[in-house]
């Protein structure tokens, strides 16, 4: 008796292991992927599905066949994954990877493949600088492109042939282009005579570039004592995205030291996620409740009154599923509803595709049939569904900082009698 409810049990299995069902790619590339020119780069794809699916690939939104390419690219066994072997500058793109059986086509998200660069500075003879002790003082940065951005910071050279990073306080800061900003300057920034240098570092190629080299001889007798004023500040309207880290910089000139303070003006209280850190403010993970107006100001002991600078934050959003579409499993005969809400700001545009091909560009008779309703921008129906209607959809909701991505099947089965 056993024996027999086993090979009932082994035979279900059998049968069920064997049920089609359309592809469904669950590993694939992330939205960026950086290089190194003559190092392998891999862009994952894998999928499942009943048959088994196969794969082919899209580059710049052209059919992309990699063993017709070169021996450089080579496609995994059992998988859709592409090792770029020896990568040249040729093989930037934009790649979208494709699993295909009997019964619909799956998309990976749109991956776009660059190289890694770095270039150096633009060539400058060292340059003298003589400032007023206690004065303000700037020193430029042209910092080289660099793809991704570099990190850029000030470094102080030392007598052994190395240097120290400039630490920046409430006297020396670095604002957005880059640039050193000292609030008033101190006779030891002379450094023992040693220059100071603009440095950018490329993360992904682990290489620097040094800038030209600066040296500072503070000139006067004594410090200028000198009243705040506005020195540098980011931009009165301004605006970050939901869940990033963001911050706001103020700086102001003066001798003594200025001291600044954040607050907001609009009457509502700073969040505990902010953190001022003297020119700079700080908001984590800013959440829509932090949009409003921010006032820095500053004052010293010889101003008469302090000086404002006053900004707006908005909060803008990437989009993000508020309802993400899923697989649809029912009996003929049914309709089929799938439904793909998301947030975003400014609000996202809702586009579908199906196996693959924009809903536009469909041609396919299920899909221009009467059977096809598309009501609301981010609804679609197929009503009366037959055993033929495997398939695969995409949803794709995009504004001006990005876009989501949902792939998911539709899979109709015999109505039980």
């Amino acid at each position: 008796m056993l024996f027999a409810i086993s090979l009932i049990i082994a035979s279900l299995v059998r049968v069920g292991a064997s049920v089609s069902r359309p592809p469904s790619i669950y590993i694939e590339p992330p939205f960026e992927i950086y290089y190194k020119v003559g190092e392998s780069v891999e862009l994952p794809c894998q999928a499942d599905g009943e048959p088994k699916p196969t794969y082919d690939w899209s580059r710049n939104e052209i059919v992309f066949n990699p063993s017709a390419n070169d021996d450089r690219i080579v496609q995994l066994s059992d998988a859709g994954t592409l090792v770029i072997n020896r990568t040249e500058d040729k093989d930037e793109g934009i790649y979208q990877c494709f699993a295909k059986n009997d019964f619909g086509r799956s998309a990976s998200k749109i991956v776009n493949l660059r190289q890694a660069k770095l270039a150096s500075f633009a060539f400058a003879r060292p340059t003298y600088h003589t400032p007023l002790l206690g004065r303000p003082y700037t020193l430029f940065c042209v910092p080289p492109e660099s793809v991704p951005p570099a990190t850029v910071f000030w470094i102080t050279k030392t007598a052994q042939g190395g240097f120290n990073v400039v630490n920046y306080d409430s006297r020396v800061s670095v604002d957005r282009e880059y640039r050193l900003r000292i609030t008033n300057v101190k006779r030891e920034d002379v450094n023992n005579g040693l220059p100071y240098a603009c440095n950018a570092v490329n993360d992904v190629l682990k290489i620097g570039s040094e800038g030209p080299l600066h040296y500072l001889t503070p000139t006067g007798v004594t410090e200028d004592f000198m009243p705040v004023e506005y020195f540098w500040a980011d931009q009165d309207d301004r605006f970050g995205l939901l869940g990033s880290n963001f911050s706001i910089k103020c700086i102001f000139s003066g001798n003594p030291t200025p001291d600044v303070h954040w607050e907001r003006a609009d009457n509502k209280t700073m969040s505990d996620r902010c953190d001022s850190l003297a020119n700079e403010l700080k908001i984590t993970n800013l959440q829509y409740e932090d949009a409003g107006i921010y006032e820095c100001w500053a004052t010293n002991y010889v101003s008469l009154n302090p000086k404002y600078r006053t900004f707006n934050l908005r909060v803008n959003a990437k989009p993000y599923f508020t309802k993400e579409p899923t697989d649809v499993e029912l009996s003929e005969g049914e309709t089929a509803e799938f439904t793909c809400l998301a947030g975003g700001l400014p609000e996202p545009n809702i586009l579908w595709s199906i196996n693959g091909i924009a809903l536009n560009d469909v041609i396919d008779p299920r899909i221009t049939g009467p059977r096809f309703k598309h009501p609301q921008e981010n609804k679609i129906l197929l009503e009366n569904v037959e055993l033929s209607d495997f398939m695969v959809i995409q949803c794709n909701a995009s504004n001006i900082h990005g876009y989501v991505f949902a792939d998911f099947y539709l899979k109709v089965s015999s109505k039980i009698r």
